[in-house]
Order: structure tokens, then sequence, then C-alpha cells
């Protein structure tokens, strides 16, 4: 079955390592119309994405900004002995909002934490740690004299310096410069400091500099979400809108739903007087962004140190898409009772059941209740649109017919496979298609049309299984995969000449497919194009020398053209591979024959 690639599902997008807070740029008299101009039409100016973590999530839903200081020691004789040590705070940091919380583990994660930093206060790991507690679950302004302790006892680890960094650079902007240029004196090839530097320069106003820390954080990470969209808004602040453009256009191309690069585009467009591109910006600048994801190594070992279900849930999801489908099962696993109504986990758990290879009929039963409440639970219902919810039901029935197929009961994937295509909507309008862009939801579907085909050809149907393929291919024409299998249809039909475009096709994108170009050569040896015929079945060979069918095929071509020597000399390379090949032995004894 064509299997849905779990870093990129459709419906739940692994989630973004941050977004940044633009700066206000000073803008002349022409823009500030531009500006009036956005806002009347209800456009956001500027970018404000901020690279601070979706993961960050507060389990207690509450702001976290005030820090309050709690002794670290009450004993005269270890205060003492303590305040020889080298810059050590003597209080814990402690927010305070602390008291407030009610998750359990969260409070013996943090009495933990703060355990062990009483116990080892001049180890800068202590300290980190628990800054990472803090970070995880949404006290940023607590975590910062944690990883300031931690800095001071480690002052050439890498790692405290960048947190400290990314954390300062909104509101201690001149600091986090400071931070981040000492970071990478000490490791130059980290994208995520690079990007954390430029978006604290361009607070400060110092363009070129941060300019030049987006270019190499490009060159580090060339698919990271935020360089080419901060090097258009600074073209843009310097009022160079052809450059302001470029760099926009590839920010959209890597992340075509980035309402900010929208916004900005819809700024261009104005200033250089394409009215329509300024309107259809606009329009998708309204809705939500949506991001690559930038790599940050560092930032899973803040994860890892949280304990409440937002931060389960995206330790589950990352662990997705590494592969790591066990693993993701273990951080779902604590998320899943009755009482759980988020439609997310119960997706994202069933999915990881289901690659773990073992667990079907779990992976069956966390779909089957996930269906359950989308038909049933109004709470749910309320909470996504029509669309959002047919198309869950389609990728919900979808992941259902692999079950189905892999424990071989082909008839019920058969069935799921349909259900799933009957919430398929023939509409351009990317609400009605559950908020997806046409690409993604035009590859689910052209998905669901191959994985019914691969039941119905595996069934022996092969009318129905050709004529799913030419959906699949009919929403996503340069479908490879599809191109080859809907080839092999056509072949077990012995519809040779129906099968050659599509085999053509696939040895475009792929000169190395050895059964394509075998198969092409057959069917030019049927049409009598021998002389195609010998350069494909030597191209064969050349990839795969003891190709027996190759050589005696190519034998034969040679043959028709008349060549009896070179035949002759490919039929003996054909006893030599296959000492006892009846076909040789025959055409070598005919060939000689005829001389």
């Amino acid at each position: 079955m064509k299997k849905l690639e779990i870093g990129k599902q459709e419906a739940w997008k692994v989630g973004r390592l941050g977004s940044p807070i633009l700066p206000s740029f000073h803008f002349s008299i022409l823009h500030q119309m531009l500006f009036i101009y956005l806002i009347l039409i209800n456009v956001p100016v500027f970018a404000d994405s901020e690279i601070s973590n979706r993961q960050s999530a507060v389990s207690s839903q509450l702001k976290r900004v005030y820090t309050d200081e709690k002794p670290l020691v009450t004993d005269n004789r270890q205060l003492k002995g303590f305040f020889e040590k080298k810059s050590v705070l003597t209080t814990i940091p402690q927010p305070a909002d602390l008291d407030l919380v009610e998750e359990k583990p969260l409070i013996e994660a943090i009495e933990n934490a703060q355990k062990a930093v009483r116990k080892s206060p001049d180890t800068a790991d202590v300290w980190g740690q628990l800054g990472h507690v803090y970070l995880s679950h949404g006290w940023e302004a607590t975590a910062i004299p944690c990883y300031r302790q931690a800095s001071r006892l480690a002052p050439d680890e890498f790692k405290w310096l960048y947190f400290l960094g990314r954390l300062t650079k909104q509101r201690q902007p001149e600091e986090a410069v400071n931070h981040l240029t000492r970071a990478l004196t000490l490791d130059s090839t980290s994208a995520p400091a690079h990007l954390y530097l430029a978006s604290a320069l361009r607070i400060l106003g110092r363009f070129d500099e941060a300019q030049e820390h987006l270019e190499h954080a490009k060159r580090l990470q060339p698919n990271n979400p935020f360089s080419e969209l901060w090097l258009g808004e600074i073209a843009l602040a310097k009022q160079q809108m052809k450059l302001a453009r470029t760099h926009l256009e590839k920010a959209l191309r890597l992340n075509p739903g980035q309402s900010e690069a929208h916004a900005l585009m819809t700024q261009v467009a104005i200033a250089l007087g394409d009215t329509q591109a300024a309107k259809q910006h606009a329009q998708a600048a309204r809705k939500p962004s949506q991001y690559g994801e930038l790599i940050d190594p560092l930032w899973w070992d803040v994860l890892k140190a949280g304990v409440t279900a937002p931060l389960y849930a995206e330790r589950g999801r990352r662990y997705m898409s590494e592969g790591k489908y066990r693993k993701a099962v273990a951080e779902f696993e604590p998320l899943i009772s009755d009482e759980q109504k988020d439609i997310k986990v119960w997706f994202d758990y069933g999915v990881s059941l289901l690659y773990t290879g073992t667990r079907h009929k779990e992976a069956l039963a966390a779909l089957e209740h996930l269906l359950s409440l989308l038909d049933k639970d109004r709470e749910v219902q309320k909470e996504r649109s029509t669309a959002e919810i047919a198309y869950l039901n389609a990728q919900a029935y979808n992941y259902m017919g692999q079950i189905y197929y892999e424990t071989g009961q082909t008839a019920a994937a058969i069935r799921a496979c349909r259900m799933a295509l009957q919430f398929k909507r023939n509409t351009t309008d990317s609400e009605s298609r559950g908020g997806l862009n046409p690409s993604d939801y035009d590859t689910f579907y052209s998905n669901v049309h191959a994985n019914l085909a691969t039941v119905y050809e595996n069934t022996g149907q092969l009318g129905e299984a050709i004529r799913h393929y030419q959906d699949a291919l009919k929403l996503v024409p340069s479908q490879l995969s599809v191109h080859r299998d809907l080839a092999g249809a056509y072949w077990k039909t012995r519809r040779y000449t129906a099968a050659e475009p599509h085999y053509k096709q696939v040895i475009t994108h792929d000169a190395t497919d050895v059964q394509a170009i075998y198969r092409l050569g057959l069917i030019s040896l049927m049409k009598e194009n021998y002389l195609e015929a010998v350069s494909l079945f030597k191209k064969v060979i050349a990839i795969e020398a003891t190709h027996v069918r190759a050589y005696g095929a190519l034998g034969v071509a040679y043959q028709e053209l008349g060549n009896i020597s070179e035949a002759i000399g490919i039929f003996e390379r054909v006893l030599e591979l296959e000492p006892r090949n009846k076909v040789a032995l025959d055409k070598l004894r005919e060939l000689h024959e005829s001389r």
C-alpha cells in the first residue's frame, strides 16, 4: 500500500520550531500609504511569527511571565560552603503562578529538578535541566536565569549560550546578540543559532549583519522556513521591491501556506503595480500560517523535559517524523483513555500502532474510535469544519484499508478504500478541502486510488485496478510509482502498447529501472523496431551484467537484423551464465545451420 509520509501528514503537520516576531520598520510616505491600505483590507502588515516553539504550550493555559525567588538552602553551614562556589545563585528561580498548577506530574518534575540543583548547585547540567523543565512548560522568563547560571558554570558550552540568546532576543536583543555571537564562535554550524541572531539583529535595525546570518543559515539548512522570508522582509524595508519579490517567491515555494510571506508579497505587489497578485496574496495572508520544520536538535532536550499532555503528544509526533513508531506509541499511550477527545492524538496513535508492524488490531481499534468521535461527539464536531471532518474520515478509512490489506482481509480493504473515496470533494475551494492546498489534497486521494488499485490487482481484478491507477494519475500525473504499477497491470493483460508510454515515463525520471527498460525493449522487438530494441537491451545489460533474458532478447534482435555473428556471440554468453539454457542451445543450433 502507498504510505502517507508521516513527517508531512496532510491533517497534522509536524510543528515548526519557532516563528519570528518581526520588528517595525521605518517607511517612506509610499509605505505609509501601503500600510493604511493593508489595514483597510485586513491583512497583517508584517510577518508576526516568532521562532518560539509551539511545544511551549502552557499546560495550565496560563500566561507565565513573572518570577519569584525561592531560597536555595536554609542551613547556615551549607550557605557558607555554597558561597565559596563561583558565581552560583543563592536562590532558585520559581514561577510566580506555580501554586496554581494542578498537574501532579508537572509539580513533581519541578520539585525533582529543583532538588537536583540543591544537591549539585555548581553543576551546569542540573541548572540547564531546570531551565528545560521551565521552558518546555511555557515559563520562558523563569528559565532565563537557569540558563544564565549554566553558562557561567560552563562558559565554553554552546547550548547554554544558545538557549540564553534564544530566550532574550525579543526583550533584550543586545544581550542576545552577545550570547549568540559567542555561541557561534564555539559552533558555527548551527542554523537555528544564526536565525535567532539574525532575529535579534533585525530588532536592533542592523539589517546588513542580519542578512549575513540569514544567508549562512540558508547554506546550512536550505529548507529552513525563515531565511527567505526575512531576507524578503529586509529587502522590502530597504525598498528593494524586485529583490524582495525574489526572496518571498522562494519562501512560498518552500512553504506555500506561510501567511507572513503572503502578507509581505501583498505589499510588494502593490508597490510594483500588480493589483491582481496583491489581492490573491492578501486573501492567502488571512489564513493560518503553515511552516516546514526548522531542524533544531537542541530543542529535543527541552521537549524531553516536558511532562504534560501536549508535550507527550509533541514528542510522539517528533518520533513519528523520524520513523520511530514504537517510541511514538510509548508517548501517546499515557494520553489514551475513554475521556480523551483530542482527535489528533487518536489519529497519530492509530497510525503509530500500524507502523510498528505488529499491532494491527490495536491500530484498527484506535482508528475506529476516531471515526466514532467524528460521527457522534458534538464537542468534536463543533471544533472542526465539515470539510476537516470529511478529510479526517477519509484518512482514517485509508489507513484502515492498509491494516486490512496487510492482515489478508482484502474484501474489507476494498470497502475501506472505497469509503475513503466517498469523502472526496470536487472543488477548488481550500476550505472545502479541509484547509489543504490542492497539491496535498490531490496527492492524498491519488494515493487512495492507487491503494485500492493495488488490492484489486493482487486479487486478480485487473480491470478495476487499471481504472483506479488511471484515476490516481488524473489527480497527480507525476506519480512515477503509479505509472510503473499501471504499466504492470497493462502488461498482465497483454496490453503492451498501452503499457509503453507509462514505462517511458518511468525511465525518463529513473534511467536505471531495469524492468521498465527491458519491457520497452520487448515492445520494440514486437513492433520490429530492432535497432531500438538492441539499444534498450544493451542498457539493461550495462546496469545488470547477468540479466540472462536481456541477453537472449538481444540475440533475437541481432538475428532479426541479420547480424548472425553478433547473435551467436550473445547466445554463447547466455550459455556462460546458464549452461543448460534450452532456448540458447536451440538458437545456436539454428544459427549455425543457417550459415
